[in-house]
């Protein structure tokens, strides 16, 4: 698993919403670095890498979530930020992490099977390993066909420019 990138520039005597503009483009530029591997469905270990990076993204969002605005008591109003919006960017990173952790899954257990299949004497291994295997490799190769079109739409929409615009933004006073 690839270390997580060392953050620069924080500034601990700045607002907490200073420290979410400095830290938070520093984890998407982290996830992207991964990008130029996912075109090949053999690289799991970078796909791996990738989604280590995405969870870092998603837990430092919801970490970050209240410098984005939330909403007043009793009210739909947002005290500072757009909650909404942040709650949409949120909702795409924790969707690219539960395709990405399928695909993980996916090559566990093929991982698993394939090496209980090498270790088991000629025709002595359960007669239902082989269609399992098969089985997997099927569902492995709809989460990443999944996966790479989840990217594409979103690299189409612009999404990376449009995260890092909405992270970088100043804070809105009401």
């Amino acid at each position: 698993m690839a270390k997580a990138h060392k953050i620069s520039g924080v500034k601990p005597l700045c607002s907490y919403r200073e420290n979410a503009r400095i830290i938070l483009p520093q984890k998407v530029e982290e996830v992207y670095t991964w990008e130029p591997f996912i075109r090949d469905a053999a690289r799991r270990e970078e796909l791996h890498n990738m989604r280590i990076s995405i969870k870092r993204l998603r837990y430092t969002m919801e970490l970050f979530r209240v410098a984005y605005g939330s909403p007043k008591r009793d009210s739909r109003e947002v005290t500072v930020g757009d909650d909404k919006r942040f709650v949409e960017f949120l909702g795409v990173i924790v969707d690219l992490q539960e395709i990405l952790g399928d695909i993980h899954d996916a090559d566990v257990v093929l991982e698993v099977l394939t090496d209980y299949m090498r270790q088991s004497e000629r025709g002595t291994a359960a007669p239902g390993i082989a269609p399992l295997i098969a089985q997997m490799k099927e569902a492995r190769d709809g989460d990443y066909e999944k996966f790479l079109e989840t990217w594409e739409q979103l690299s189409a929409a612009d999404f990376k420019r449009k995260l890092l615009s909405f992270l970088l933004a100043e804070p809105i006073q009401s």
